[in-house]
């Protein structure tokens, strides 16, 4: 076992002293590799939605995009408006302009509902009549009446369209499901003879995250220049949470990786005092965590909620190869050895117990890997791929750059006194263990008991809400349009009769209109249902 081990910590020498001698060799071919990985950055895409915490071959995820590509995309933004008098001439004609622009601005528009066009069905006679509620336009304070008592009237406008009390009004956007992402339109569509037009449909993706960024802005855009005293304006709904979540990730993890960097950067002036001391670690680190996010663009895995944490954490963990080399490195400096001879002999000593160290790092985060939960598989797998990434850094760039970069040893008094407090202090810390392990040992089996008792009170959640600050103007918005119009979220529940026309059953549509009604009472934990509607809702307002 010892000659394994002298041949490995020879080995660590050998290939050290094999970097140092050809190390501007080495950096340009370690940069050309590094360069090839990180070009990859500009492809990395965020994901915050909910449907990103499963993977693609999920059985849930395959179920929702049949029920996306049967029936559009499910996700809408709610514009929400409470003026003095929803059922003003004033505030109508200024409510049709703004669902107009907002007709002609927002990109990748399905459908857009409001009281200006909603669906108004009604009979004269022995006639089914079925137009825009304005289509036509209220004239004087008779036609409001009418109106107001025609849309409180309607059940399907109700926390829909028009809040329970008639105080708040919607507008509801509906984006189209796919991306438009390499769609281009043919004039000539629909015209082509079919034998000839026998082609394989391209798989389509769905809304990219970039393209529900350019929805909200839009609607945002024309909401700030509509919002007034008269006309104030509240938007949420999923893409406008998704939107504004992946806005505060980004904000985050800019903050987060410039507080870890330059807390990082303290720590290391403080325990080596030299500029070499706190840059070429941080160049090992940092180039670690850009090539483990140019890995992550190339394989199309996306940064989610979870792994937003993975930067951080890569520069945490990664800059510790580096500091464990340079303070023998340093140490072996100040002792009377040469550049070379000094990193040679740290690498031999510590080559192997610094491996160690980052492959079991790296298989305990692998072991995430196989999560259901796709981020945190995601976050194991790439954890683990930047923890050997510094390692590998750390061995081949990091004698390189001690080769180029002048350093010099240095012991003064003041440096000797600092080494001798630190020493003194971890001895008095190593006394007191040995000394009273019984005490110790009682002392930390009532604190592993206290931390199973708190564990087991650990309940699992998924609220997205309780992640944004109260600050957040569509948590606001939210809790307000939840609270006045039953609800911004959707569920959908779809019933296959198993054969054609089946849904042509009165016995059927009975029992969906009962279910309905069930539904509609369901409370629990503070949540609960606002609105249940189906098919038998529209029969019901047909034959009204």
């Amino acid at each position: 076992m010892d000659d394994l081990r002298k041949r490995i910590e020879n080995s660590f020498e050998s290939f050290t002293r094999l970097i140092y001698r050809h190390s501007y060799l080495t950096l340009f071919i370690m940069l050309v590799l590094i360069g090839s990985i990180v070009s990859n950055l500009p492809k990395i895409t965020l994901d915050t939605s909910t449907e990103g915490f499963l993977h693609e071959n999920d059985p849930a995820i395959t179920a929702y995009n049949q029920f996306r590509d049967q029936f559009g995309r499910d996700e809408v933004i709610i514009i929400a408006i409470k003026p003095d008098d929803v059922f003003n001439i004033g505030f109508l004609s200024k409510l049709r302009n703004f669902h107009k622009e907002l007709e002609d601005t927002v990109p990748y528009l399905d459908d857009i509902t409001s009281l200006v066009n909603a669906r108004n069905t009604r009979g004269e006679a022995d006639e089914l009549i079925v137009e825009d509620l304005l289509e036509n336009f209220p004239q004087n304070e008779q036609d409001l009446a009418v109106l107001k008592k025609r849309v409180l009237g309607n059940p399907i406008y109700k926390n829909t369209l028009i809040s329970e009390d008639g105080k708040f009004t919607t507008v509801i956007i509906k984006t189209n499901a796919y991306s438009s992402i390499g769609v281009e339109t043919d004039a000539l569509a629909g015209f082509e003879d079919e034998a000839v037009s026998d082609k394989v449909p391209l798989e389509r993706k769905f809304i990219t995250d970039a393209e529900n960024s350019e929805v909200v802005n839009a609607v945002r855009k024309v909401v700030a220049k509509y919002e007034g005293y008269d006309f104030p304006v509240k938007v949420a709904g999923s893409p406008v949470f998704t939107n504004d979540l992946k806005s505060a990730m980004m904000k985050d993890m800019r903050k987060f990786m410039l507080m870890a960097t330059l807390m990082i950067a303290f720590a290391l002036y403080f325990m080596f005092r030299r500029i070499s001391g706190v840059f070429m670690p941080l160049v090992v680190v940092i180039l670690s965590l850009l090539s483990t996010v140019g890995f992550m663009a190339l394989f199309g895995v996306p940064i989610k909620l979870p792994t937003q944490i993975l930067p951080s954490f890569i520069l945490a963990v990664g800059v510790c190869d580096a500091v464990h080399v340079l303070a023998i490195f340093y140490h072996r400096l100040q002792k009377g050895d040469n550049k070379e001879e000094a990193i040679v002999h740290t690498m031999g000593h510590s080559g192997l117990a610094i491996t160690m160290t980052s492959l079991t790092t790296a298989v305990g985060l692998g072991s995430f890997s196989t999560a259901a939960v796709a981020p945190i598989a995601d976050l194991g797998q790439f954890a683990s791929l930047g923890v050997m990434l510094a390692l590998l850094y750390t061995i081949v760039l990091l004698p390189a750059l001690i080769a180029i970069v002048p350093i010099k040893a240095k012991e003064g008094e003041q440096d000797k006194a600092k080494h001798a407090k630190m020493d003194k202090l971890l001895v008095l810390v190593a006394d007191f263990a040995t000394g009273h392990p019984k005490k110790i040992l009682s002392a930390n089996a009532v604190l592993v008991a206290v931390s199973i008792l708190f564990l087991l009170n650990v309940r699992f959640s998924h609220n997205p809400m309780v992640w944004l600050p109260d600050s957040m103007p569509v948590k606001s918005a939210t809790q307000l349009i939840d609270k006045e119009l039953k609800g911004t979220v959707s569920l959908e529940m779809i019933l296959d009769t198993g054969h054609e026309n089946g849904l042509y059953d009165p016995a059927l549509l009975k029992h969906m209109d009962k279910l309905a009604t069930e539904v509609e009472g369901i409370k629990h934990d503070g949540l609960f249902v606002g609105k249940a509607w189906s098919l038998a809702d529209v029969l019901k307002e047909i034959n009204k």
